[in-house]
């Protein structure tokens, strides 16, 4: 699964879309005075969640609806982005469908969508706004000011997963700055291991992550600082970021492969093996402590009769030596939009409110550990949830959860495509050997290709 923004193709595939349907994407409006079925069908697309997940979903939905037959079907990035505006232009589309703060955003697929204020209003009561967590409400509002896609829950990143199995194995410890982060990788290879495993080749958008996680480290203000015009890539906080991901590359915390692949498969699959001992990663990857989703995940991963780790959580070091803690970022991960052409509007107007804004719907999301509930006030039931180590995995998840809700730095929600890919493009460079262009001229090359963001800024 992988939850990071779709590149800048997708906004330019959408407008095209647009552009070449003529379509106005409909105001929307023409369903809300639909009211929500009890019975009929409802067809569901997204990259996100895995399919095991949403049909956990859906068997416990039913348990509520079982009149009301929901069909999951779940697209890669790639083939969702190239999938969903053709169908939805073509009226072939499904009745609900994945939509995010960022990519397949608001504005670019939110014209396909129905306003869900009404809807939210019905169901939650005038204040409905304030019983939705973060800043939610308003990041999958469009900017005329229709809210098209009811958040399914939060998501935060920032952080390092470890294969507590394999550091004990190594005789390793966890690291907190930069030299003892050297030191455990040595340890861990030493042993025939990769330390810390990353993907940054092609054009997704995952390394990002590590240059914000090492910005921060930096200086906690500037990546959101650059990214919004109020700073620039090429300042000197921003060479340095380059300067320590070269270092990293130099000193063995970064994998020689690291351009091998993207970080799904390459990245995912090596730490889901046990051939690694970290990985960065996001909340998403909770779901992988408990033991069902762990086995499952190394078995997609290719591994026979699986024997599952225990995955840990891990605060990023300070790679930058200044004691700035590396703060974790977030937003809402995606939410569920309603296709305003659907033909069956009162069912999925039934489905998305009980999976958004029903207590049972939401506690079900806390429960696959997947995402942090967008309704606030709900919490893991630990008496449901199976971990594969529940005396260290269960402490350290709920600091994981209650850090994660405190956050108010956005992941990708105020950075745009262009600037994200002229990241990616800044650490192949710093990472590729073949390349001799020094660091400089490289995040100079970093701030001319990129565009701030006025998203979130008034």
């Amino acid at each position: 699964m992988m939850r990071t923004r779709f590149v800048c193709a997708t906004a330019v595939a959408v407008a095209a879309a647009l552009a070449i349907t003529g379509c106005t994407g409909s105001s929307g409006d023409q369903g809300s005075d639909v009211e929500p079925a009890t019975t009929g069908s409802v067809s569901w697309w997204g990259w996100t969640p895995d399919t095991p997940v949403a049909q956990k979903y859906i068997a416990q939905f039913n348990e509520k609806y079982p009149d009301i037959t929901v069909t999951y079907k779940n697209f890669e990035n790639v083939d969702y982005r190239n999938t969903i505006t053709p169908a939805l232009d073509s009226g072939k589309g499904p009745d609900v469908f994945d939509l995010s703060p960022a990519g397949g955003s608001p504005d670019t697929w939110g014209p396909y969508a129905l306003d869900l204020t009404s809807l939210a209003k019905d169901t939650l009561g005038s204040d409905w706004k304030s019983q939705i967590g973060g800043d939610y409400v308003k990041q999958l509002t469009s900017s005329d000011g229709r809210f098209v896609s009811l958040p399914l829950g939060g998501m935060s990143a920032g952080f390092l997963w470890y294969n507590k199995d394999l550091l004990d194995r190594a005789g390793a410890k966890v690291p907190t700055d930069y030299a003892s982060w050297v030191d455990t990788c040595k340890k861990v290879t030493a042993i025939g291991k990769t330390c810390f495993a990353m993907g940054a080749g092609g054009t997704d958008t995952f390394p990002t992550e590590l240059y914000h996680s090492i910005a921060n480290s930096v200086d906690p203000g500037f990546f959101i600082k650059a990214a919004t015009g109020k700073a620039k890539w090429n300042d000197a906080d921003g060479v340095k970021v380059l300067e320590i991901i070269k270092k990293m590359k130099d000193d063995g915390i970064i994998a020689p492969n690291a351009l091998d692949g993207p970080q799904y498969p390459l990245a995912n699959n090596e730490f889901m093996k046990g051939d690694a001992a970290m990985v960065q990663m996001g909340f998403w990857y909770t779901q992988y402590a408990g033991a069902d989703s762990c086995t499952a995940s190394m078995e997609a991963a290719g591994v026979s009769n699986p024997s599952c780790f225990v995955q840990m959580p891990a605060t990023f070091p300070d790679v930058a030596g200044k004691g700035n803690k590396s703060t974790y970022f977030g937003e809402a991960d995606y939410g569920l939009a309603i296709n305003s052409e659907s033909k069956n509007i009162g069912a999925a107007k039934t489905f998305v409110s009980w999976m958004t804004m029903n207590k049972d719907g939401q506690q079900n999301v806390a429960n696959a550990l997947d995402l942090l509930p967008a309704l606030k006030g709900t919490t893991p039931d630990w008496s449901s949830i199976g971990l594969v180590d529940e005396s260290v995995q269960r402490p350290a998840i709920e600091t994981l959860i209650t850090d994660s809700a405190e956050t108010t730095e956005s992941r990708q929600w105020q950075t745009t495509e262009k600037s994200l890919d002229a990241i990616v493009v800044a650490i192949q460079q710093v990472l590729d050997p073949t390349v001799n262009t020094s660091i400089t001229q490289i995040a100079a090359d970093q701030q001319a290709a990129s565009v701030a963001s006025t998203v979130g800024t008034k």
